[in-house]
């Protein structure tokens, strides 16, 4: 297993907590094959440029690209030294609470495979379940740019531009969801997380509410923790987690006790 820099949570198991990285434990356990969470998804221009003469090799320098300071994009073809191409950044708040947000910047670059050959085409296979859940229309949308702000599961695969000795791992989403709950309960059955605290069959109905809030709370310690201490920032970290958010604030009864343990 090779440590991607490019997001250095990749490798991360499950059941170990973000603020804790173990060498021995990340030896020992096997890297998750899969993901599932609320994905945010960021595409921009940038230009690429190289010593006048020089040939293309890893001389390469890329930045944002803005007009202004650049020139048209026509300008830019008619260089022999300039380029443009595309970056997308995908941002990923996974359904545990207690993990990392996770990113991964792709390049859209036809020398290199992993955009063309891996997350368009799983994107595009996902388009009809986007329209439905975003309520568009089949066809008549940008696939990629309605690829945001939607609970998505993926699998880890093997980018395939990886040389013969690297193992790098790239995104492969493979499932849309129409809401946080129809995530979180497909990441339970996948890891085999279904607890027994589920209310039984005859149990009184009520929303859901409930239910969601005592299977959250015992994630509230682990954030408690990453606020050091600090009923501001615990404020601030539960306000910025789109998973307890809906559910929690400083001032609900299980973190004033989290806090006051």
């Amino acid at each position: 297993m090779t440590f991607n820099p490019d997001n250095p949570n990749e490798h991360l198991d499950l059941d170990i907590g973000p603020s804790v990285y173990d060498p021995y434990d990340e030896a020992m356990h096997d890297p998750p094959s899969r993901f599932f969470g609320l994905l945010k998804t960021f595409a921009w221009a940038v230009i690429g440029s190289r010593p006048a003469g020089m040939p293309w090799k890893g001389n390469t320098t890329f930045e944002d690209y803005v007009e202004e300071l650049h020139g048209t994009r026509d300008e830019i073809d008619k260089e022999e030294d300039r380029f443009l191409s595309t970056n997308i950044e995908f941002s990923l708040t996974p359904t545990d609470p207690t993990r990392k947000v996770m990113t991964r910047k792709v390049s859209v670059n036809k020398k290199q495979k992993e955009f063309y050959h891996v997350v368009r085409p799983a994107i595009q296979a996902l388009a009809d379940r986007v329209a439905e859940v975003k309520n568009l229309v089949p066809g008549q949308f940008n696939p990629l740019k309605e690829f945001t702000d939607i609970w998505v599961a993926g699998e880890f695969v093997p980018n395939p531009d990886n040389k013969p000795d690297e193992n790098w791992k790239t995104w492969k989403f493979t499932r849309v969801f129409a809401s946080q709950e129809e995530c979180a309960a497909a990441a339970n059955e996948a890891y085999n997380r279904d607890s027994d605290d589920e209310p039984a069959d005859d149990a009184e109905p009520d929303n859901g509410q409930d239910v969601d809030r005592a299977k959250l709370a015992p994630f509230l310690e682990v954030i408690w923790k990453q606020a050091g201490g600090d009923s501001a920032k615990m404020a601030e970290l539960l306000a910025d987690n789109p998973v307890l958010s809906p559910y929690f604030t400083v001032d609900s009864p299980e973190v004033l006790a989290v806090m006051g343990s």
